[in-house]
């Protein structure tokens, strides 16, 4: 039987090119549209950092199934902060809603974390907390972002409708597998677990950042009319208009 940090380690190794990988692209953007594509880095690159942690054993703690390392969610809430915020961007959600899918996200994971470490009427109360925020995350995803999203331009709706399905499919697979496993209804063992886990976090993250740096039209669009920080300035997006009618010139 493979061990848990051979598996963590292979995740690692295989997250960690695809991060360099995404930051190479990155770098072909657009002055302003490169912050969507950092973010895809930061949350492929936390990964990678995460999984390689995770495979030393470090901060490990018990649950109801099996220890769990509290890296894992630590690494989540950086990936997750990337991904709400290129989101929200995109879509055109203004930061409170980005904020919102954040705070749900959050909720769900570290829920999800306490409900395995927790039992009894705390357990009860976290897992609650955990579904409502789940269902808050979809709530938002299919609500005021998707009809946010419909309100911009043809490519950044496109885009935003690609990232929404891949993120569901992705919370739709994670939230399963905790649901069987060891730590809940131990229908499967602490391998079939992690290794499925592993793969979802790789479909997951490279294909978020694929599908970000492979989409520089909708990010030049999203660059040039969106300000969702407050250190988002619109030079970035006049250096990124410039550059693109440069390549268009050269081309012609």
């Amino acid at each position: 039987m493979i061990e848990d940090t051979t598996i963590y380690l292979l995740t690692s190794a295989a997250l960690g090119p695809a991060a360099v990988g995404l930051l190479l692209a990155t770098r072909r953007l657009g002055r302003a549209s490169r912050r969507y594509g950092y973010a895809a880095v930061l949350a492929c690159g936390a990964m990678t950092v995460t999984y390689l942690l995770m495979s030393r054993g470090l901060w490990t703690v018990e649950t109801t199934g099996n220890d769990e390392s509290v890296v894992r969610f630590l690494g989540y809430t950086v990936a997750w902060a990337g991904i709400s915020y290129v989101l929200g961007a995109v879509a055109d959600a203004g930061p409170k809603r980005t904020a919102a899918v954040f705070v749900c996200s959050m909720g769900t994971l570290w829920a999800t974390f306490g409900g395995w470490v927790f039992g009894g009427t705390a357990g009860t109360v976290i897992s609650l907390t955990m579904v409502l925020s789940f269902v808050g995350l979809v709530y938002l995803l299919v609500g005021p972002l998707a009809r946010t999203a419909a309100t911009v331009s043809e490519r950044r709706g496109l885009l935003y409708r690609k990232l929404e399905y891949l993120i569901l499919l992705a919370w739709a697979g994670l939230l399963l597998l905790g649901l069987v496993s060891a730590q809940n209804l131990a229908l499967t063992d602490n391998f079939v677990g992690q290794f499925a886990a592993s793969y979802v976090d790789l479909v997951l993250f490279v294909g978020f950042g694929g599908l970000v740096v492979r989409n520089e039209a909708a990010l030049e669009e999203t660059a040039a009319t969106t300000r969702l920080l407050p250190f988002s300035t619109d030079d970035g997006a006049t250096d990124s208009g410039e550059e693109s009618a440069g390549r268009t010139d050269t081309a012609s």
